[in-house]
Formats: C-alpha cells, structure tokens, sequence
C-alpha cells in the first residue's frame, strides 16, 4: 500500500506540469525539490525555503547528481519569508510543507492565508507529517474555515503509522 506521501504526490502530478512554478517551504533532506524539479521542466521554477545551510547544501548537491540545478532558486530563509517572494504574476501550481513538531503553528498558519492568494485555480497547498503534529492539527483546523465553493480539502491518514497528507486546493 502507498505512503500518504506518495498518495498526495500522485495528487501533485494531476495538477503540476512543465513550465509551472512550485515551491518547497520545508526543504528537510531535499527529496520534495527534487521531485517538484523533475516535474516542472526546464521551463519551471521551483523556490525551496530552509534557514539551515545545510539542508540548502545537502538538496543543491542532490540536485546537481540529478542535473535538475538549473529549475531551482534554493532561499535560506525560514517559510514564514515566502510571501516576500511571490509574484502576482507568477502563480503557485504546488506549495509543499513538510512538518514536523517543531514547527510553530500559528507561524505555518499565517503564511498559508497569505501565500494561498497567490495559488493558481487548481493550485495545490500540500502538508506531509504526522496528524498529532500541532501545526497539522492547526492546518487542518483552519481548512475548515475556507469557503467550499472556492477550495477542496482532502487528507489521507494511515491509521498504524500516523502519517497524513493534507491538501487543500483553490478551485
């Protein structure tokens, strides 16, 4: 059976094609730029967010193996800065958060509302990690707010393991 990650990838390359722009807000090991990377073609931009050096490090050598280093803008700085680098003319096909709970709540939160204006129609809002993470928690308490006639939300759970993938998309 599939990992709920790999469920919401299947997702993502419903809605992501080549020459979208995507975005990384959590690079952690580097493995979702470089999945983004090989979706959106040379003519794409994927941005990719960590304030660790070494995460930014570690994903631009994966990236440079994969020959994909041409279709990323790696950005040391913490997801909270992403709005600060959007475009209204360039809009988000995908935006990624892999959470963990470490992460500050009301912080993913705050960037989401602003960084979900900036989706494309059909533009997806994707956060991998454990369904007790208090920022999934918080991310899903906040998908209940949003008008059904503008976005579709839909998680998948594995009951054993814990693993959740929420997605939320502008129609």
């Amino acid at each position: 059976m599939r990992k709920t990650h790999n469920l919401a990838q299947i997702t993502i390359d419903e809605y992501l094609h080549v020459g979208d722009t995507a975005i990384d807000a959590t690079i952690k090991a580097g493995d979702v730029t470089r999945f983004l990377a090989s979706r959106v073609g040379d003519g794409g931009h994927v941005m990719s967010f960590s304030d660790q050096k070494g995460e930014i490090d570690e994903m631009a050598t994966s990236l440079f193996l994969s020959g994909l280093t041409a279709r990323v803008e790696p950005i040391e700085k913490n997801f909270t800065e992403i709005p600060k680098y959007l475009d209204p003319n360039e809009p988000i096909a995908v935006i990624l958060f892999q959470v963990d709970e470490q992460m500050n709540p009301d912080e993913l939160v705050a960037t989401v509302k602003q960084v979900q204006l900036y989706l494309r129609s059909h533009g997806l809002i994707v956060f991998d990690g454990l369904a007790t993470d208090p920022a999934i928690v918080a991310a899903r308490e906040y998908a209940k707010t949003l008008n059904p006639e503008s976005y579709a939300v839909r998680q998948f759970d594995d009951v054993l393991s814990n693993e959740t993938a929420l997605l939320i998309q502008r129609m």
